[in-house]
């Protein structure tokens, strides 16, 4: 096995130097000069026109244009129960208010003149449709879109060359903020799904007629992003409107929600707004909750907001205690019970794929790689990105089948989502590695030859036939061609990259709008004639908002080590969790001195390993070609790699592991948030002799822990890639007693050792110190302490888990 491993690399090497490999549509060959991504952002600008022009000829004033028949798209208004697509249509023109800004992005000035004109003169009864729509994405889509293009066309200075254009000086000089007055004016009708007796909004409402004309049966389940995520809009919309119901009630609903979470500080995904009921108890980062983490960061980011920033941090550690997985070069998050932390599902989804770039953002750059280079090993085999792919087969009786791409693809389709070029983005910006250059190239390819269509890009609805999709949603040219042209605006041309723009504290929303507020944006407020807000309080249900006060904010505690003297002058702990919120992590793909063109990739050792850790999901359907060598593997194109490794370090890949690796609960997992598990730090750093070292973690009891545990076999190479030998086994086991009972577990072949307790991984030669412990009776002897101070379960001794007897 060990050999067969060694050989895959060296062959790979072989021939990635020896083969000649399908060259890249650009001209420039991988080279990302300036040149180069100045081809690059002009071809993603032309991408972008042909999808626009496609819908002003064939869909305006329609929601959309259907790509493959050339038809305008808009609500199932004969189905209301049709809520796949009516959920994000509504008669309204869709596809122009989810695009405002990014026909800013792309400098498109008379185009952006002409919507613009279209949009003033019909302001009046522009929303007065009788369309049923989900409330949230009617805000993410178009009441942040319209907020979006008020603040760009109010609160920024453009460079000289944008405002040198005489039509865009034209539209600076004539806006009169009429996209915020509509904006407020759409806020007053998705409001009304607030106004619940349980505080839990409804999730649709019919634009001209409120909530009467929606019927029972669409108003039964709400997911938790869409109760929360709209708190970020709705409080952007009252500072800039001055009318604060929609603060209110947003933030009474988002708030409402999080002191609902379940004692492992999860969050369940659906709940009844009637009856106040949560309807499931699993939880994840994808589909039903992930703007729920995602606007709890960014609204702490845009408002300055620290109890957002505490749910966010808190609902981080609860992820990564209870669904984070993966090796030491991946990682994933897949459902887990809210109520237990157990693992629910064998699959993640597309949506998902956003996660590494609000690592990103929040400052977790190692789980951000971690996490994006899984998806990207599945873009490398599906050229997309699945809705739900499947991770894990079990198959424990025919152990040899051989596994298809369709048995990996739990629900088959791919509608151009952004989220895995939105992620590349945020990594592009940080790291700066022209891989996520490579990434954006083989996306823009895919689009010009594979996605295109006679009106603008369809999707695939089978990824195993390849079949395609007659929709082209607002969010393809929204999202994912605005975050393919910003990931090639490498030189900042684009005024969101501009130096005057760090100051305004923006964020991209969900929908890829960027949102900013600062205190002179106040200064500048419209007169709307806001509501009363006490009158509206009064009128609402018992619950308060006092939560939010109430709020308790995990803040670092340093402080000694108790033992049975007294205390340990020079050691004190910390929260393990605590640095990772202080300061942004600088990048850990390490460049090499010898060379300026170079991928740090090929210099991360766990590059492959994700191929290897999912080898029986990672399969390329029938319709797509099979080779690793033709080009299509991001990491292996022959143009790229022959640039980018042209360095003195030979591509080296470590053994993959071959020890076991589980999850075991010890005590009540309910328990989990209350057990404390410290870091140790040394007060006086001069003093050496001290067994306990910097990095050992504290955990005073045994009770409420989820361990991973890693068995060390004899003869197996281990995560840290070295092969387990007697000698060490030996060691570890060895003690000074020789009675009966410490021969019977010397002669056990493996060992245990401790990478992660509660979400907090060990770091290399750490260990976990523990108080004395009486053995627990129900036990019936399967935890023990050696005398050396180990612990020994079920006759296996845990090499890093030591007893402190002071």
């Amino acid at each position: 096995m060990l050999f067969k491993i060694i050989s895959y690399h060296i062959i790979v090497i072989v021939y990635i130097l020896c083969v000649k490999l399908t060259t890249a549509k650009s001209p420039y060959n991988s080279s990302f000069t300036p040149e180069h991504l100045r081809y690059l952002k002009n071809e993603t600008k032309e991408l972008f026109k042909h999808a626009w022009n496609s819908y002003m000829e064939f869909g305006f004033p329609f929601d959309e244009v259907r790509p493959l028949t050339c038809e305008p798209y808009g609500p199932d208004y004969k189905d209301y129960s049709n809520t796949v697509r009516n959920d994000a249509m509504a008669n309204i023109s869709s596809t122009i208010l989810d695009n405002l800004d990014t026909l800013i992005i792309m400098e498109q000035w008379n185009e952006l003149d002409y919507v613009l004109e279209y949009l003033n003169t019909n302001q009046n009864n522009f929303f007065d449709k009788n369309s049923i729509v989900q409330v949230f994405e009617t805000t993410i889509r178009f009441l942040g879109g319209l907020m979006s293009a008020h603040l760009i066309l109010t609160d920024v200075k453009f460079k000289p060359r944008q405002t040198n254009n005489t039509k865009f000086m034209k539209i600076l000089k004539n806006y009169d903020g009429f996209l915020l007055k509509m904006a407020h004016d759409l806020g007053l009708r998705l409001i009304t799904s607030y106004r619940t007796s349980t505080n839990i909004p409804v999730p649709r409402i019919n634009l001209a007629n409120g909530l009467k004309s929606v019927p029972p049966a669409l108003q039964k389940d709400a997911c938790t992003s869409g109760v929360t995520t709209p708190v970020l809009e709705f409080t952007l919309l009252s500072k800039l409107t001055g009318d604060y119901q929609f603060e209110y009630f947003s933030q009474m609903s988002f708030w409402k929600l999080w002191s609902s979470k379940s004692p492992l500080n999860l969050m369940p995904m659906t709940i009844d707004p009637v009856s106040n009921q949560w309807k499931d108890s699993i939880t994840g980062i994808g589909a039903s909750i992930d703007s729920f983490y995602e606007y709890a960061a960014k609204s702490s980011i845009l408002f300055d907001d620290k109890y957002m920033w505490s749910v966010f941090t808190t609902s981080y550690q609860a992820l990564l205690t209870h669904s984070a997985q993966g090796g030491e070069g991946a990682m994933i998050f897949p459902n887990v019970g809210t109520q237990d932390g157990v693992v629910f599902s064998d699959w993640i989804d597309s949506l998902g794929a956003f996660w590494s770039g609000l690592q990103v953002l929040t400052g977790q750059l190692t789980d951000a790689i971690k996490t994006h280079v899984v998806y990207m090993k599945i873009w490398n085999y599906f050229d997309s990105i699945p809705e739900r792919w499947i991770y894990a087969h079990h198959n424990k009786k025919n152990k040899k089948k051989k596994y298809r791409a369709e048995d990996s693809i739990e629900l088959e389709w791919y509608p151009l989502r952004p989220e895995f070029i939105e992620s590349s983005y945020y990594l592009y910006r940080a790291t700066k590695d022209p891989m996520y250059l490579q990434i954006g190239e083989r996306v823009l390819n895919l689009f010009q030859d594979r996605f295109k269509a006679p009106c603008g890009f369809s999707g695939i609805q089978d990824i195993n036939t390849g079949e395609k999709q007659n929709r082209m949603e607002t969010f393809v040219m929204g999202e994912t061609l605005k975050y393919l042209y910003l990931l090639f605006d490498t030189n900042d041309e684009v005024f969101l990259h501009s130096s005057e723009m760090n100051s305004k504290n923006w964020i991209f929303s969900t929908e890829a709008h960027p949102l900013w507020f600062h205190k002179g944006l106040s200064e500048k407020r419209y007169n709307f004639g806001a509501q009363n807000l006490s009158s509206l309080i009064n009128e609402s249900s018992k619950f308060t908002p006092a939560v939010i006060k109430n709020l308790t904010i995990p803040t670092p505690f340093i402080f000694n080590i108790p033992d049975e003297n007294g205390v340990i002058s020079h050691i004190g702990k910390k929260d393990p969790f605590s640095d990772r919120f202080k300061i942004c992590e600088l990048n850990p793909l390490k460049k090499s001195f010898n060379s300026l063109l170079e991928s740090s990739y090929y210099g991360w050792p766990y590059l492959f390993n994700s191929d290897h850790s999912f080898s029986k999901s990672l399969k390329k359907p029938p319709h797509i070609d099979k080779s690793n060598l033709d080009g299509s593997y991001i990491e292996l194109t022959k143009d790229f790699y022959d640039k980018f490794t042209s360095f003195d370090t030979p591509l080296m890949c470590p053994r993959v592991h071959n020890t076991q690796i589980y999850e075991i609960f010890w005590g009540d997992i309910k328990l989990c948030g209350k057990t404390e598990v410290s870091q140790i730090v040394h007060l006086q750093p001069n003093i050496t002799e001290s067994i306990i070292l910097q990095n050992d973690l504290w955990v005073p009891t045994l009770q409420g822990l989820r361990i991973t545990f890693e068995e060390l076999a004899l003869g197996l190479v281990d995560s840290r890639n070295e092969l387990i030998t007697s000698d060490y086994i030996s060691m570890i086991q060895s003690d000074e007693d020789e009675d009966e009972e410490e021969v019977k577990y010397k002669k056990k072949d493996s060992i245990l050792r401790i990478k992660k307790i509660n979400g907090v991984p060990l770091k290399y030669g750490s260990v976990i110190w523990t108080l004395p412990f009486a053995p627990n009776p129900e036990d019936k002897g399967a935890v023990r302490v050696t005398s050396e101070s180990r612990v020994v379960i079920q006759g296996k001794v845990i090499e890093n888990l030591l007893v402190w007897y002071g």
